[in-house]
């Protein structure tokens, strides 16, 4: 009986210390600026120019905007997510690049051999890779699985949605950020 509850208390403790690191979070946006991150490619190869590139590097070289995908291979949501991203790419590619960023491993919820063949067994063609860097969490301010972040041609935050974006809603949020970077 000791042992159970030292290990209630334990996890109570833990979970106390990471609503308070939360909570002491920043609200802002991100900037791409301090989010650099090098992302090693899976898929989209062609799209980003490279096996592996720099973040800001890729933004630098982008005309387009960009729709920023957090994800983790054993995360229900990102995975019911991902098919519609893909469907997504396919309309709206030639006017948003897609990149999908494998966190898997520095949240819990997967490894860098499983998002990479996830990525594979969905059929997955946008820009998708992993990152050795853990900071991207905390850089990016990433709270749930999935995050996606609306990046304008600049690479600065549009708009982010926390949490599966699916169906029309994500065509309303593709759709939104185009708009606005017609303007620009």
């Amino acid at each position: 009986m000791p042992i159970i509850r030292s290990q209630a208390l334990l996890i109570t403790l833990l979970l106390v210390t990471l609503m308070t690191l939360l909570s002491h979070c920043s609200t802002d946006k991100p900037s791409t600026d301090d989010g650099d991150f090098i992302l090693n490619i899976y898929t989209g190869e062609k799209e980003a120019g490279s096996k592996s590139i720099a973040f800001n590097k890729l933004i630098a070289q982008e005309k387009r905007p960009i729709l920023l995908n957090f994800w983790a291979n054993n995360c229900p949501p990102c995975r019911a997510e991902m098919l519609g991203l893909e469907a997504a790419w396919k309309e709206y590619g030639d006017k948003v690049l897609f990149v999908g960023v494998d966190v898997g491993p520095y949240v819990g919820l997967g490894s860098y051999n499983g998002g990479r063949d996830l990525v594979e067994d969905f059929g997955i063609t946008y820009v998708t890779g992993n990152t050795f860097n853990r900071s991207v969490i905390t850089d990016w301010q990433i709270t749930n699985m999935p995050s996606t972040f609306l990046l304008d041609q600049n690479g600065k935050v549009h708009d982010i949605v926390v949490g599966a974006v699916l169906g029309s809603r994500l065509s309303e949020k593709i759709e939104e950020l185009i708009a606005a970077n017609s303007d620009q």
